[in-house]
């Protein structure tokens, strides 16, 4: 059984093979995607959307090395060793750059991700991130011990009508679980930042072998995702090794100009090199709106915390997160990408993550489906957010045009942004 599940996963041309022990992972039904039920299909779904995503990674591999074939463990094996000697040189000459290259990070990723300098306030350093206080694993849940012999709990479909709060919880751990997914997906581009054209004359200026290192230290690494489990496994349940770390905080009490908004949220990021953290500041930005979809009551929300943001969850979720982001992307109406309609994308994220739990995974269901009936409803119910994102974006911007905000007195915009919909997290 396992045999024929494995060999449902589609390799194309590709003439690579993931590692073995994440082909077994995949094929487990009981895998925290194929147990979602935005995946329709089950492990059917999550192997279609990874194996597509390891494609796209061996093939850049392929095309940074000029190696046209890498199945060989010794070869990826001496392509790792090889990317892995350009850092210490990479360190060296960032730290002779290092307040120049933060900037340019902070400066890169607000403007890939449409968010106006400002809003947040972003802490970022280079260097290796304090891994100390990350959540390993999953909570514990309080009523796990009575629950032990239940059978885990299925969602066939999306008509159940009245819902325990153990249904609740498990609705909700599966939206945050597609949510992380959606962060991880879009802060992903991040990694690869430095191929913009502005970035990159900016990087040659400093230095012109930072573009060919960076580019196959981050294509090795997206690689050993897939061709190395074991080695990914520990640094997801130890943190030893993780590269990169980003948290949000409440932001420092600074005095601003009079009426100027202050921004209530710190996006502490470090990155080990330039890519990384271009990587967690876009992440850090991402995760700011994901808050939108977190359950309202404090309970709810910390259980599903517990249970959903961990290490361990981090690998399968840059899988298979650029995959789900990209099936959105062509989903989306094209107005979404017009340069008149910058920064729509977030308040249309806002308003898709506020939508509640079971209507939420439908909807990512059909746009992730191969199903050109469900794809069309995915389309038309992102085009009903799209015309409200609109509109919230035109009263926001028209409010801060209008209305002078005092700094120590928030409750304005707080109303404001009530009216929209939107709380803002503390």
């Amino acid at each position: 059984m396992a045999r024929k599940l494995k060999e449902q996963i589609d390799y194309g041309t590709t003439p690579e093979r993931m590692d073995p022990n994440l082909e077994r992972k995949l094929a487990s039904p009981e895998g925290m995607y194929a147990t979602n039920p935005a995946m329709k299909k089950g492990v059917e779904d999550v192997q279609r959307l990874v194996s597509k995503r390891f494609q796209k990674v061996a093939d850049k591999l392929r095309q940074v090395t000029g190696i046209q074939d890498l199945s060989s463990k010794q070869v990826q094996g001496m392509v790792y060793q090889e990317m892995m000697r350009k850092l210490p040189n990479i360190m060296r000459i960032e730290a002779a750059h290092r307040d120049e290259l933060i900037e340019l990070a902070k400066e890169a990723s607000l403007d890939d991700a449409e968010v106006p300098e400002g809003r947040y306030q972003i802490e970022a350093s280079l260097g290796m991130p304090d891994t100390g206080n990350f959540r390993m694993e999953p909570e514990d849940d309080e009523d796990d011990e009575e629950e032990e012999d239940e059978e885990k709990l299925q969602f066939p479909s999306f008509d159940l009508d009245e819902l325990t709060d153990e249904e609740i919880l498990e609705l909700e751990k599966h939206k945050r679980n597609i949510i992380n997914a959606l962060i991880q997906g879009a802060a992903k581009k991040g990694h690869y930042l430095f191929q913009k054209p502005d970035v990159k004359s900016r990087l040659d200026a400093i230095d012109p072998s930072l573009y060919g290192d960076y580019l196959g230290i981050m294509a090795i690494n997206d690689f050993m995702y897939f061709s190395m489990e074991q080695m990914i496994e520990q640094m997801s349940q130890t943190g030893q090794g993780v590269a990169g770390k980003v948290e949000l905080d409440d932001a420092d009490d600074e005095e601003g100009e009079e009426g100027e908004e202050q921004p209530d949220t710190k996006i502490i990021a470090t990155g080990l090199i330039f890519p990384i953290l271009c990587h967690e500041i876009i992440k850090g930005l991402e995760e700011a709106k994901g808050r939108a979809g977190l359950p309202s009551d404090p309970g709810m929300r910390e259980k599903v915390l517990g249970q959903t943001d961990v290490l361990s969850n981090e690998p399968m979720q840059l899988r298979i997160g650029p995959e789900i982001v990209e099936k959105i992307r062509f989903a989306l109406p094209d107005d979404v990408f017009d340069p008149e309609y910058k920064g729509l994308i977030n308040f249309f994220h806002i308003l898709l993550y506020q939508i509640e739990a079971k209507e939420f995974l439908e909807i990512i269901g059909n746009a992730i489906s191969e199903d050109s009936s469900k794809l069309g409803k995915a389309k038309k119910r992102f085009e009903e957010i799209v015309r409200e994102a609109k509109q919230m974006q035109e009263e926001f911007e028209n409010y801060k045009e209008e209305e002078d905000i005092d700094s120590d007195d928030d409750d304005g915009l707080d109303d404001f942004l009530s009216g929209l919909g939107i709380t803002r997290p503390k």
